[in-house]
C-alpha cells in the first residue's frame, strides 16, 4: 500500500534567534514514519535571516513561499492554496512532532466514518520538564466547544485535515492572537471532528522571540476576542468568553499605565467597568487616580 501524502504548513518569520529551532522543526517533519510529508514553508515577513532564507529556498524537499509582511492568518492562508496532498496539517517553526505523528492522524481520521479533521493530544514542554497537555479527551469530546472554556484543547501543531473537506475558510478571520482558540472553535463546529488520545507533537514554551511575551499580545486579545465573538456560539460560551474581553480590556489598562500613557489607562478601564463582571476591576481606579511618577 502507497503511504499516504501530506502537507503540513510551516510559517516562519526566520529570525537569526531561531534558526536552530526552525531546522529542527523541519527535521521532525522530514524523520516521519509511513508517511510521505510535503513541508510547505511560509516565509513570513521581510525581517529574516538571509542565511536561512536562502538555504529553506534551496532545499528541494521543501516547498517555500513567502509574504513582504509578516501576518499569520495571511500566512497560512498562503500555505493551504499550496497544499496538493489529501490531508495537511501545520506545525510551528520552534516545535516538534513526534515520528509516527502523521501516520497515527491519519489513521484515526480514516477510522469509523466521515471525520473532517483530527486533534491529538500534546506535550508541553518548558525549563521545568513536560507535561501531557490533554489529561480527559472523553470529556473533550462531549463537547469540544464548552470545553474550550476550561482551557485550550488546541495545541499549535496538534491537528490534521482532510483536503477535501477543510479549505482555507479555517483560516478565514483568524485573529494573529489566540489562534489556536479560534481554530479550536472553527473545527468544533463547522467539521467532524475526531480527538486522538495519543501525544503526536512537543510544543516548546519560551523560546527565543515568542510572541506570547510581547506587548503586542497583550494588546491583540481585545481584537482577537472580539473576533471570537462574531462566531455562532452557544450562549453560555459567548458569556464566558465576553468575560474574558472584560479581563483583556483590564490587561491593556494596566500595559497603557506601566508605559505612562494614563489617557489611554482611562480609556480601557472604563471599558473594563462596563463589560461582563467589569466591576471586579473597580479598585484599579485607585492606581490610576493616584499614577506612578516618571523617574
Amino acid at each position: 500500500m502507497a503511504a499516504a501524502e501530506v502537507s503540513v504548513l510551516v510559517p516562519t518569520r526566520a529570525l537569526t534567534e531561531r534558526v536552530s529551532l526552525v531546522r529542527r522543526a523541519l527535521d521532525s517533519l522530514h524523520a516521519q514514519k509511513r508517511v510521505r510529508v510535503t513541508p510547505i514553508v511560509i516565509l513570513n515577513g521581510a525581517t529574516q535571516d538571509a542565511s536561512l532564507a536562502a538555504e529553506l529556498l534551496a532545499d528541494r524537499r521543501l516547498r517555500v513561499t513567502s509574504l513582504e509582511h509578516a501576518d499569520l492568518p495571511a500566512a497560512l492562508r498562503a500555505g493551504r492554496t499550496l497544499v496538493d496532498t489529501p490531508y495537511f496539517a501545520e506545525l510551528d517553526d520552534d516545535d516538534v512532532l513526534l515520528p509516527d505523528a502523521l501516520a497515527a492522524r491519519i489513521a484515526a481520521i480514516e477510522e469509523g466514518s466521515g471525520f473532517d479533521a483530527v486533534v491529538s493530544n500534546g506535550i508541553r514542554r518548558d525549563a521545568a520538564g513536560d507535561v501531557l497537555h490533554l489529561t480527559d479527551v472523553p470529556r473533550i469530546e462531549r463537547d469540544p466547544v464548552r470545553a474550550l472554556t476550561d482551557s485550550n484543547w488546541l495545541l499549535p501543531g496538534s491537528w490534521l485535515c482532510r483536503t477535501e473537506s477543510v479549505g482555507s475558510w479555517l483560516f478565514d478571520g483568524m485573529p494573529p492572537y489566540l489562534e489556536c482558540t479560534y481554530l479550536a472553535l472553527q473545527l468544533a463546529t463547522r467539521c467532524r471532528l475526531r480527538f486522538l488520545d495519543r501525544a503526536t507533537v512537543v510544543w516548546n514554551i519560551g523560546t527565543p522571540a515568542s510572541v506570547s511575551r510581547s506587548r503586542d499580545y497583550v494588546l491583540g486579545q481585545v481584537p482577537a476576542l472580539l473576533r471570537i465573538l462574531e462566531l455562532d456560539l452557544p450562549v453560555a460560551v459567548r458569556a464566558e468568553y465576553r468575560a474574558r474581553l472584560t479581563d483583556a480590556y483590564h490587561a491593556s489598562a494596566c500595559a497603557h499605565l506601566g508605559e505612562g500613557a494614563l489617557a489611554d489607562a482611562w480609556r480601557w478601564h472604563l471599558r473594563t467597568l462596563r463589560g461582563r463582571g467589569g466591576w471586579r476591576h473597580l479598585p484599579f481606579t485607585r492606581k490610576l487616580l493616584r499614577p506612578p511618577r516618571a523617574p
